[in-house]
């Protein structure tokens, strides 16, 4: 194809993208999907009950270590301040030997503080999960990693870590140390943009661990798991997401967005997202992509 009319067949298909919400879908009449080079297939049903191959990396505990130790000196500020304002309220309303205005100043405090004390554990929970943000459990952790006795580490697969249900490490000598599963980590990895998951060795291998450490993984899934195979070339990624187009009828097709891929080697594991049967994109599925993300009229 000469590129003049490459350029206006990519023209004429993101003037037809939908003006709607996210996902929403494109329609491509027929001519311009032959120019692009469109075809479908079905999607192939499929079945998972494997492992998958990904790698931990130890995480320095140090920003949790802080972040507890303000939160700490948060709660017993909010405490004292809390005391005083009462105190002062206390005997402003008895004898007037304290001023309304002290006694407003002392409220005043009590309330930043116990705002503060707020944001604090709201930030354990942002940057950390919710299984760091009790008090009891945070603080045994802490005791136990700076005593080398834990090491907290962070799983993560080409895929994608959410779905595992288990986690071993995969260390030098043999050793394969188990990782308690904490939960989802709060940030994706900058390189494969895909979320992982926090956990936490305990035992002998713990105290080998250091910050910054690498090491390989194996992640074990739900059993018997049952999706469909998506072709390689059907699969599209973007902001954290793994998606296919799917065609709802001749001229329109809708992106799906695929949960609990798992790698394989002719394609693309999905337990969700999709249907066995259902018509793919298997090429051209780019240049659908340009047409969804194309600037509408008016912007």
């Amino acid at each position: 194809m000469k590129s003049g009319a490459k350029t206006s067949a990519l023209a004429a298909l993101m003037a037809v993208a939908f003006a709607g919400h996210a996902f929403a879908g494109v329609e491509l009449d027929a001519a311009t999907q032959k120019r692009l080079g469109v075809a479908i297939a079905p999607l192939a049903a499929a079945r998972y009950a494997g492992t998958i191959n990904g790698f931990a990396r130890v995480l320095d505990p140090v920003p949790l270590a802080t972040l507890d130790s303000d939160l700490l000196a948060a709660q017993a500020a909010a405490r004292a301040s809390a005391a005083e304002a009462a105190r002062t309220k206390a005997l402003a309303a008895a004898d007037a030997t304290i001023s309304l205005k002290t006694a407003q100043a002392a409220q005043a405090v009590a309330g930043a503080d116990a705002a503060k004390l707020a944001l604090l554990r709201r930030r354990v929970g942002l940057e950390w999960g919710s299984a760091f943000v009790a008090d009891g459990p945070r603080a045994r952790l802490l005791t136990d990693l700076a005593a080398g006795r834990a090491a907290l580490v962070r799983i993560d697969a080409p895929a994608g870590a959410t779905t595992a249900r288990s986690v071993q490490l995969e260390l030098s000598g043999g050793e394969r140390p188990a990782v308690t599963l904490l939960g989802s980590a709060r940030t994706a990895d900058t390189r494969l943009q895909s979320g992982g998951l926090i956990g936490v060795v305990r035992g002998s291998a713990a105290g080998r661990l250091a910050a910054g450490l690498t090491a390989p993984a194996v992640l074990s899934g739900p059993v018997g798991t049952t999706g469909i195979l998506a072709p390689r070339s059907a699969v599209m990624r973007a902001q954290g997401k793994v998606f296919i187009y799917v065609r709802q009828d001749p001229t329109h097709f809708e992106r799906r967005v695929l949960s609990g891929v798992v790698p394989q080697a002719d394609g693309l594991f999905a337990a969700g997202g999709a249907k066995p049967g259902e018509p793919v994109v298997v090429s051209g599925a780019a240049a659908i992509f340009a047409a969804e993300n194309a600037p509408k009229g008016g912007d």
